[in-house]
């Protein structure tokens, strides 16, 4: 009896090494892809940006630029915008109300770099008030603090030959211009009580006054 031998099977094919993957392809496909990508990360960063102007939370409001005295009419150069974070309790000038606000009138000394509060301006009637007065004064070097500005509280002291001591009235500085004397004296503006107005200016008149700086919240 013959025997067959079944034929070997055949050998597997020898492997061959795998080909590179290709992410991505050269030329015009390629470069589309790249600006694609470029697009999408500009436009994301803008969108950023977008949503942290979103969340801010500050107001432009009105600052005085300088010194501003009561009783001034506010021009379009004494003052610029600024954003602030809000303020409770206040009610500032928004940036939008600038047009509206110049030709007004301060009724309160605001001091450079202030913030204007809506309180502060009134029509050219509402200054002074009723129960108030504005007295001129013109004061020689030592009678008044180097220092002084618009806006300060001071005490008026009147020193008078006709009468014993001295005499002391509340009063507030409207303005100072010591720029137009060589000497280092100074022209004020100084608000007061009506009641004391008479009094103040007959002694300014006779150089019998003194100014001394006082705490706003202080006695005479």
């Amino acid at each position: 009896m013959d025997t067959k031998t079944a034929p070997a099977p055949p050998a597997p094919p020898k492997a061959q090494g795998t080909p590179p993957v290709r992410l991505l392809g050269s030329g015009p496909r390629r470069r589309r892809w790249l600006v694609l990508a470029l697009t999408l990360t500009v436009t994301g960063a803008l969108g950023g940006v977008l949503a942290l102007e979103q969340l801010d939370t500050r107001r432009g409001v009105l600052v005085a630029v300088t010194d501003l005295p009561a009783g001034h009419v506010v021009a379009a150069d004494d003052l610029r915008i600024e954003r602030i974070g809000a303020f409770e309790g206040v009610s500032l000038i928004g940036a939008e109300h600038l047009e509206e606000t110049v030709g007004r009138t301060l009724t309160v000394p605001v001091t450079e770099g202030g913030i204007l509060p809506e309180a502060a301006l009134g029509a050219e009637a509402a200054f002074p008030e009723s129960d108030r007065a504005v007295v001129g004064a013109a004061l020689r070097p030592g009678r008044f603090p180097a220092s002084l500005s618009a806006g300060a509280a001071v005490s008026v002291v009147v020193t008078a030959e006709e009468t014993e001591g001295v005499e002391a009235y509340r009063a507030l500085v409207q303005s100072i211009d010591t720029a137009s004397s060589t000497d280092g004296s100074a022209t004020l503006e100084l608000v007061v009580a009506s009641t004391d107005a008479a009094r103040i200016a007959s002694a300014a008149a006779a150089e019998q006054v003194s100014l001394v700086q006082v705490n706003p919240r202080g006695g005479a």
